[in-house]
């Protein structure tokens, strides 16, 4: 990472690899370093600065301003991977940023691996670590942003059956955090909170509180409802469709597979995103809706 932004800092500049490397070190070493193949030790990493005529609360500024983009970037590569239900993709980031020594770019790795995790269970090996690092990161944390509220998001759908205790108290604690928004920011809450129902919902059909999964239901619809919002409108249909299929499978999964022929005809980003939602569901509510009813 330091040997990206330096070569960074120098191309900005304008200045010459031996413009940076003399007086401090070898011009092999110079172009092993900035080509990744040896980190450096502090005083040639002062030299550098030195040569590049900035100072290390500079570098600190360029750092933390790359870290920031390549965030951004991430975060939104995820999000478009995970709509068009790309696992292999979103597993490499996992692998390729696991040891990321950015913290935030790390988390953002785990959350590509949750999301693997949540929607495709059999697609890798499970391992809690990741899952664990998030887990011990939130409770550290006592003040939480949105950064925090979306990985609890996922977190949340991460549990098993037999942590329906812990859940529960992650869930009561989304819920307070987003109240802090609702007063200054509508538009932010309405969005959060009604991914979290959704995420709710489903959580509770994979582990079978179907009756919970329709209270949350109505809180979900309530809120949709005083968002005004298109695209929650639309997602609160879907959602609706997944759980009535529990209760009467042969009813509501004709209704959702015809919705689903409209969302197909109207193609976005998320229309892979309900096929994907669908698929996990269906079969289980069938299963649950002829042994149960």
């Amino acid at each position: 990472m330091t040997e990206k932004i330096i070569r960074s800092i120098r191309t900005q500049k304008g200045f010459t690899q031996k413009e940076i490397y003399t007086g401090v070190a070898s011009k092999t070493f110079y172009s092993d370093f900035e080509a990744g193949k040896y980190s450096v030790e502090v005083t040639k990493f002062q030299g550098f600065l030195n040569n590049l005529g900035i100072s290390q609360m500079e570098f600190d500024y360029f750092k933390d301003s790359r870290d920031k983009n390549e965030e951004k970037i991430l975060d939104n590569q995820i999000e478009q991977l995970y709509k068009k239900g790309d696992f292999e993709s979103l597993y490499a980031i996992f692998e390729d940023y696991k040891q990321h020594p950015h913290t935030e770019i790390r988390y953002l790795a785990i959350k590509a691996y949750l999301l693997v995790l949540i929607t495709n269970t059999n697609f890798y090996k499970f391992s809690r670590s990741p899952f664990l690092e998030v887990l011990a990161y939130l409770d550290t944390i006592k003040m939480w942003t949105l950064k925090e509220i979306k990985l609890g998001k996922l977190i949340l759908l991460s549990y098993s059956e037999k942590e329906q205790e812990k859940e529960a108290l992650l869930y009561k604690r989304l819920i307070n955090e987003l109240l802090k928004y609702k007063a200054f920011d509508k538009k932010v809450y309405y969005e959060e909170i009604s991914d979290l129902y959704f995420n709710r919902i489903q959580w509770l059909l994979i582990t079978n509180n179907i009756q919970e999964a329709k209270n949350c239901l109505i809180v979900y619809k309530e809120a949709v409802t005083s968002s005004d919002n298109l695209y929650f409108s639309m997602q609160l249909r879907f959602i609706t469709c997944i759980v009535n299929s529990y209760l009467d499978f042969p009813i509501y999964s004709k209704e959702l597979n015809e919705l689903l022929v409209q969302v197909n005809k109207m193609p976005t980003s998320e229309t892979h995103f309900y096929n994907i939602i669908s698929q996990l569901h269906l079969e289980k509510a069938k299963n649950y809706y002829q042994r149960y009813q």
